[in-house]
C-alpha cells in the first residue's frame, strides 16, 4: 500500500526542555540500580554488543520464546514488511497511530473499527468485524489484528483470552493477534490476565522497557511468540539495541528482584496518582496516563504552554475535545491538577 508518509507523526514530546512535558507517557522515576549501571558501563559504547550474548539469560527470566529487539518500533517494522504482506489488517480505534503506518508497507487491506462504546472497549465489536473479514479469506491468506493493551491513548485494559480462544478454535492461525503491551507493567498485577504464548500460537506479544523504566532514549524491548519466534530472529538488526540497550538488559537480569520491586512500587504510585485526578479522568485508565476532556483543545494547550506545561493533543486519534496527560512526580502533578481545576471553572463560566 502507498501513502506511508502521510502517517509520519510525532507521538508526544517537545524540544523545549524548560517546559513540564505531560505529553509523553513514560515513568518519571528511573530505578537506582539502572542509573548506577549506566554510569559504570560506558565501555559497552566502545564495542559491538551482540544481542545473543545476553539473550540466553534474559530468556531464563522472561520466557524461552522471547526475542530481544530494538524497541517495539523495530518489532512493528519487521511485522509490517513480513507478516502483514498481502494480509487483511484490522486496527481497532482509537489506537497508537504507528500500527496503521507499518500496515501501509505491505498489507492488502487496512480495516479500522471503533471498538470503544460508553467509555469502555467492547471486544464483541472486534469479534463481529473478524467474522465479516473472514469471509474474504482465500487459501493461504491471513487476517492480522493489531492493538495495544492497555490501549493507547485511553489507558483501558482488557482481558483478550476469551477472544483468542474463540479465534483459535474457529480460524486457527489464519487470524493472528499482535498485542502491544508497552504499558502493561503499569497495570496492577491483580487486575490483569497474563497471556501465555505457548497456549496461543495465534498470538504475538510486543513489550518495551522504555515506558516503565523512564528511559525513552534507550531503544530496547522484546517479543514473545511460539509460532513466529524465528521470524524476529531472522529479520532483527544485529546491533539494534546498541551499547546502552545492552547495558540496560544486563542490569535487569542481574537485578531481577530489584526490577520487580520497582515495577510493583510504580504500579502503586500511579494508582494513587490516578485517584488524585479522578474527577478529570474520562476513560477508566489503569496506566500512567489519563485522558481529560477539555473542550477547546487548541485554547487549552495554548494556555497550558503559557504556564510552562504541555499535554498531548489527540486529533490524530480521532478525538478532538480531549488531551492525554502523562502523569509525573507528585509536585508536577499538583501543578497540572491546579490548572485543570481552574480550566474547568472557566469552562463553566
Amino acid at each position: 500500500m502507498k501513502g506511508a508518509n502521510n502517517f509520519r507523526k510525532f507521538h508526544g514530546g517537545i524540544k523545549d526542555e524548560d517546559i513540564l512535558d505531560f505529553s509523553i507517557s513514560v515513568n518519571p522515576f528511573v530505578p537506582g540500580f539502572i542509573l548506577q549501571v549506566l554510569r559504570k558501563k560506558l565501555q559497552n559504547l566502545r564495542r559491538y554488543t551482540y544481542i545473543e550474548w545476553v539473550e540466553e539469560l534474559f530468556r531464563k527470566y522472561f520466557g524461552s520464546n522471547c526475542v530481544i529487539v530494538g524497541g517495539a518500533t523495530e518489532a512493528f517494522h519487521i511485522l509490517g514488511w513480513t507478516l502483514m504482506e498481502d494480509a487483511h489488517v484490522i486496527i481497532p480505534t482509537p489506537n497508537y497511530t504507528e500500527y496503521e503506518r507499518v500496515a501501509t508497507f505491505k498489507a492488502k487491506e487496512i480495516i479500522k473499527v471503533n471498538y470503544v462504546e460508553a467509555k469502555e472497549i467492547e471486544l464483541d465489536i472486534l469479534k463481529n468485524v473478524l467474522e465479516t473479514t473472514a469471509t474474504k479469506l482465500k487459501k493461504h491468506k491471513k487476517i492480522i489484528v493489531i492493538t495495544g493493551n492497555p490501549n493507547n491513548p485511553t489507558g483501558i485494559y482488557k482481558d483478550y483470552s476469551n477472544l483468542l480462544d474463540w479465534s483459535l478454535n474457529r480460524y486457527g492461525t489464519d487470524v493472528i493477534f499482535i498485542i502491544d503491551e508497552a504499558f502493561i507493567d503499569f497495570v496492577p498485577e491483580k487486575m490483569r490476565a497474563e497471556l501465555d504464548e505457548k497456549i496461543y500460537p495465534n498470538l504475538i506479544l510486543v513489550r518495551s522497557f522504555t515506558k516503565i523504566l523512564g528511559l525513552p532514549g534507550v531503544r530496547v524491548g522484546y517479543v514473545k511468540s511460539s509460532q513466529f519466534k524465528g521470524l524476529f530472529e531472522k529479520y532483527r538488526m544485529p546491533w539494534a539495541i546498541g551499547g546502552d540497550g545492552y547495558t540496560l538488559l544486563e542490569a535487569i537480569v542481574e537485578n531481577k528482584q530489584n526490577y520487580e520491586y520497582f515495577v510493583r512500587q510504580t504500579q502503586q504510585y500511579f494508582a494513587e496518582q490516578r485517584e488524585r485526578f479522578s474527577e478529570f479522568i474520562y476513560y477508566p485508565s489503569l496506566t500512567n496516563y489519563i485522558v481529560a476532556k477539555v473542550g477547546d483543545v487548541k485554547k487549552f494547550i495554548a494556555k497550558l504552554n503559557k504556564e510552562r506545561m504541555h499535554a498531548r493533543e489527540m486529533f490524530d486519534f480521532g478525538i478532538n475535545d480531549s488531551v492525554r496527560i502523562g502523569l509525573k512526580k507528585p509536585e508536577d502533578n499538583e501543578k497540572m491538577l491546579d490548572f485543570l481545576i481552574l480550566w474547568t471553572k472557566e469552562m463553566k463560566g
